[in-house]
């Protein structure tokens, strides 16, 4: 396998896993504020602790913050990628 080839599928992966962690970090934050609300409405045990966790200022920026990273990572990935795909493309 080439250096380039190599290079590209290194990238492709990048772009997937990046992608993977802003996406499920987006996720994970909605839905934890949606599931402790129907907790907090049904009156369930435990959910206060888990309520204090997700309402805590550090909840909500670190998941904020490993979303931002996963966006960085994937647009760098994805710059990658495509000049990748011209080395490729020029060469062949």
């Amino acid at each position: 396998m080439l250096e380039a080839e190599k290079a590209l599928l290194t990238s492709l992966l990048a772009c997937l896993l990046f992608g993977y962690a802003a996406i499920s970090c987006l996720v994970f934050y909605r839905r934890m504020r949606r599931r402790i609300a129907e907790y907090s409405e049904a009156g369930e045990a435990g959910t206060h602790r888990l309520a204090r966790l997700v309402h805590s200022p550090q909840y909500g920026l670190a998941l904020w913050v490993t979303g931002a990273i996963g966006v960085i990572g994937f647009v760098i990935a994805s710059w990658q990628l495509l000049l990748n795909l011209f080395v490729i493309l020029r060469s062949g």
